[in-house]
This record gives C-alpha cells, sequence and structure tokens, in this order.
C-alpha cells in the first residue's frame, strides 16, 4: 500500500507530463454560431429539438468546468458559456487554450472541411508544438475520381498520388467504417478489377468512395510505405454503421499488414475498447487510443480506458482528442484523459497493485513515448 503523499506524486506527474496527440484537427478560422458549435461537441449530432442544448452533455459540462477559467477568468454556469465565449475571437481562445493541453507533438489528419480551418503552419504557431500532417486516404482516391485524365489510370495515379503525399506525412487515415464497413473482402484486388470498379462508378461514388474493392486497394496500397495506418473504429456520427464497425472483421488484413511490417492504430474504439484491446495484444503491429470517446464521456472517459486497459500492453496504447475546429476539445480532451487515466494509476497505486515508478513509466509511455516511437518522432 503505498501512502497518501506518494499518490498524489503520481496523480501530479499524470496531470504535467507532456502529450502527443496521436489524432486531431485544426481549429476553425471564424467563431461558429451557437448551433454550429453545438454539432461541433457532440461529434456533427444534429440539434435535439426545442428548448435542448449539447452542452447538457458530459461533453458540454467537462468543456465549460476545464476551459472557462482559462478563457474568462472563472468558472461560468453551463448555460452561460456560449454567450461569453462569442465575446472571445478565435485567435485569442487558440494561443488561451490549445498550448495549455500540454501536447508536444501535434499528428493533424487535415483531410475533412479543411477550408473552414487555419492550415497547419498558423496551427503550429498558435498551439507552440510541432505539426505532423497525415494523409486520409479516402480524400486522395475521391480527388483523382473527379479527375478525367487520372480516373482512366487509376491504380497508378493512386500509387503516384500517394508516393507524392507520404514524402510529408508520418502515417495514414482511413475512414472505411464510415463507408462500406470493416466486414469486407480485404485480399488486395488487382489493377484490372479495381479499374472495372472505377469505371462502375456514377458521380456520386466518385465523390463519396464506398466501394469495397476499392477501399481494400487503397489500404493495401498505404501498407506498402510501413508507415502506421489509422482506422476510425466504434464512435462517430450518426453515418457511421456499428454493425459494420467492429474491429474484428479486421482480422484477415491485420494479418497481412503484420506480414509486410505495417502498423495499424485503432482511433476512439468506444463500444470495442475490448477487441481492440485484444487485437492490440494478439498481433504485433496494433495500436489503439481511445480520444474521440474520452471527451465525449467527460467524466466518464475513466471507463474507456478501464476497458482498454484490460487486455492493451501498455507500449500500445496512445493518447489522442480527436479534436475538430473548436480549440476546446484540444483541451479539456487532454484534461479529461489526465483525469481519467491518473483516477486509474493512482486507485492501482493506492492499492499496491502498481509500484510509483511503474505508474510513472507507463503513464509517459501511453502519454507520449509510444506515439513518438511508433510515428518516429525525434
Amino acid at each position: 500500500m503505498a501512502d497518501s503523499q506518494v499518490c498524489q506524486q503520481v496523480r501530479q506527474h499524470i496531470m504535467q507530463m507532456p502529450l502527443v496527440d496521436d489524432h486531431v484537427h485544426s481549429c476553425l478560422a471564424q467563431t461558429p454560431s451557437r448551433p454550429r458549435f453545438e454539432e461541433l461537441l457532440c461529434e456533427c449530432a444534429k440539434p435535439l429539438g426545442p428548448g435542448q442544448s449539447r452542452f447538457d452533455s458530459q461533453a458540454g459540462f467537462a468543456l465549460v468546468r476545464y476551459c472557462s477559467p482559462l478563457l474568462f477568468g472563472e468558472r461560468c454556469a453551463v448555460a452561460d458559456y456560449y454567450d461569453q465565449r462569442a465575446g472571445v475571437d478565435e485567435e485569442t481562445a487558440d494561443r488561451t487554450l490549445l498550448p495549455a493541453a500540454g501536447v508536444g507533438d501535434w499528428i493533424i489528419d487535415p483531410g475533412w472541411a479543411a477550408t473552414e480551418l487555419i492550415d497547419s503552419d498558423e496551427f503550429a504557431r498558435r498551439c507552440g508544438g510541432r505539426v505532423h500532417l497525415l494523409t486520409r486516404l479516402e480524400t486522395v482516391a475521391e480527388q483523382l475520381l473527379q479527375d478525367a485524365g487520372a480516373v482512366h489510370d487509376f491504380p497508378q495515379a493512386f500509387r503516384r498520388a500517394l508516393h507524392e503525399a507520404a514524402a510529408n506525412n508520418v502515417g495514414f487515415k482511413t475512414i472505411c467504417a464510415y463507408r462500406c464497413g470493416f466486414d469486407i473482402d480485404w485480399r488486395k484486388p488487382s489493377d484490372t478489377a479495381v479499374q472495372q470498379a472505377v469505371d462502375a462508378l456514377d458521380a456520386h461514388g466518385r465523390e463519396r468512395l464506398v466501394d469495397p474493392q476499392i477501399v481494400s486497394f487503397i489500404v493495401h496500397e498505404a501498407m506498402a510505405f510501413h508507415k502506421p495506418i489509422q482506422f476510425h473504429v466504434g464512435l462517430g456520427d450518426r453515418d457511421i454503421d456499428f454493425r459494420h464497425s467492429n474491429p474484428l472483421d479486421l482480422r484477415d488484413l491485420l494479418v497481412a499488414a503484420e506480414n509486410v511490417g505495417t502498423p495499424v492504430v485503432l482511433l476512439h474504439c468506444w463500444p470495442f475498447e475490448r477487441e481492440c484491446g485484444y487485437l492490440c495484444q494478439n498481433f504485433n503491429n496494433v495500436y489503439m487510443d481511445v480520444g474521440l470517446a474520452s471527451y465525449l464521456m467527460g467524466v466518464q472517459a475513466v471507463d474507456a480506458l478501464r476497458r482498454a486497459l484490460e487486455l492493451c500492453p501498455f507500449t500500445r496504447l496512445m493518447y489522442s482528442s480527436d479534436a475538430w475546429g473548436l480549440p476546446e476539445q484540444h483541451y479539456f480532451g487532454a484534461m479529461v484523459f489526465r483525469r481519467a487515466f491518473a483516477d486509474l494509476v493512482e486507485q492501482w497505486v493506492a492499492d499496491g497493485d502498481w509500484l510509483p515508478a511503474d505508474a510513472i513509466r507507463v503513464a509517459d509511455l501511453v502519454a507520449a513515448g509510444n506515439a513518438k516511437r511508433l510515428y518516429r518522432l525525434s
């Protein structure tokens, strides 16, 4: 059993340790309207209806708890937050909240609605940390499918585009969970089969890639670079179908990725934290985080982390926020993670299950060390 002073030292270390945000997005260029702010707060959810607010959620309460003292000098009521926030310009909010997150390296996916966001260089200036880029595979493919010249030789055009992107990124990202699901044939298709699938696409199919054969192709092509490939798993907006997003359906692809030495990162993972932990335990190339889940769950984030840590090796778990648009998400996502991790580890130390030195070592791995090793960040 550890005494209270030792436990408090462990907690203080966790609350101050530097983080690597394994998966994140940039911030809005313009202050959003209240409806837009609430949409972003709860992953693009639609309004609840008259007289209801998305602030009345675990995410909303956590945001106000952690962010209002920094922005306004004191904690405010949940119902008052947006009115006070509307008087703070976005650059001021960014420069206040982003550095306070304690993130040294931000791994940014710039692939969705980027025109609403500040660019990665400006984000780096405002956050005071280092920015590294991901390449979203579907975005690359969909841009080529709109190009009359590229579409007639799609396999080769995609390889050229991916090679160019890989020169400036630290990894790749796929949103196939939203598009075709994980329960598809993950064998690598031939160029001929892929081209035939491309030729059969209508205009909508070229704008929004859902064809499982083409999706399998773009993922296999990314595997050839041996850089981490991130997979959105589980929790997201209403567009995702949980019936087809169980990560256990990735097994054949994970075997293929393991055989060629390509890491796979399972993002967010709710309600599949246990399945993802099992995969991390049984494959030498699989990693996970509970990013989006943790900030949406607020004070309940400890449950997602507890489930992940049942089986996931401590060298395979990482931190992310999946913050998009709101600097508040970047900051309170980090604070929610720190508190949840500290609550778990402090109790294990207090019970004598973990030694304090081991607790601090593991905390540093999850916070930053695992991501630095995986993404080769110096």
